[in-house]
């Protein structure tokens, strides 16, 4: 089975306009992409970038995870996560603060991760890893941001070249923070998209991210088969009906599934 054989099939299943798809799948073999250098908006996908940061600034000495932080109702937000339903959080690491971020996506552990980091010092960052379409410009569920045109964007060959900084050696994470990254990303708990046909499959190991805002559902995942990566990011928008978007995306997953199928 080939990367034809994925092309053909994303072909098949690839919705209508006004639904914009910008995918780029990367193996061992070689790239398909479509509309890879698309700037999107990105919702939690940008959880992604802010979580690279953070390792990056340990490494350089500007954070230390274990370090704890008073978690205030003030800083609570709506949307994802769990921070601002629980009762009583003193406080949490920022270890802890980027787990819940990736792994429930944490909208209220991302403002933390934010205001502690900086988006300016983010950025910086992000645009250091050659990620040209890539802006973090407000914090998560900021309304008054938005009012004022501020939006987080990215792009499908951007998370890929993150992707890459995960999995290859490189100048901006070592291997320690490398693998604590993909463990985090393993520990995903949103799995009805890409990851809906391999998630209880033993012989594929799934990391991965998604990311969802009205009409906009995405998903970035690098699956792990017999000590061989495929990765991949899919970014839609512009549903009428999420629940269509999130059926499209788990199509998707299940050809590759089917892909990833051929070296058991």
């Amino acid at each position: 089975m080939s990367l034809k054989y994925i092309e053909r099939s994303l072909s098949a299943i690839k919705p209508a306009p006004p639904v914009s798809v910008s995918v780029i799948l990367k193996t061992n073999t070689g790239i398909i992409c479509s509309k890879e250098t698309k700037q999107m908006r990105s919702a939690s996908i940008i959880k992604l970038f802010i979580l690279a940061s953070a390792y990056h600034f340990k490494e350089i000495g500007k954070l230390s995870l274990t370090e704890k932080i008073r978690i205030s109702t003030k800083g609570h937000v709506k949307g994802s996560g769990v921070i601002s339903y629980l009762t009583d959080v003193p406080f949490l690491t920022y270890q802890q603060l980027l787990e819940l971020m990736i792994i429930v996506s944490d909208n209220t552990a991302s403002n933390y991760l934010i205001d502690r980091l900086g988006i300016s010092n983010i950025q910086a960052f992000i645009e250091s890893l050659g990620c040209q379409q890539t802006r973090l410009e407000r914090k998560f569920m900021d309304v008054e941001a938005q009012k004022l045109g501020k939006e987080n964007v990215t792009s499908a060959l951007d998370v890929l070249r993150l992707f890459d900084i995960f999995t290859e050696k490189n100048n901006f994470l070592g291997e320690n923070s490398q693998q604590h990254i993909l463990h985090i990303l393993n520990n995903q708990q949103f799995n009805s998209k890409l990851t809906a046909f391999t998630e209880y499959n033993p012989l594929v190991t799934s990391y991965h991210k998604t990311g969802e805002l009205k009409g906009v559902e995405h998903d970035a995942a690098i699956f792990l088969q017999n000590n061989k990566f495929l990765k991949v990011v899919v970014l839609t928008e512009g549903w009428e009906n999420n629940g269509d978007g999130q059926a499209f995306i788990a199509s998707f997953g299940k050809v590759l599934h089917r892909f990833l199928q051929q070296d058991v």
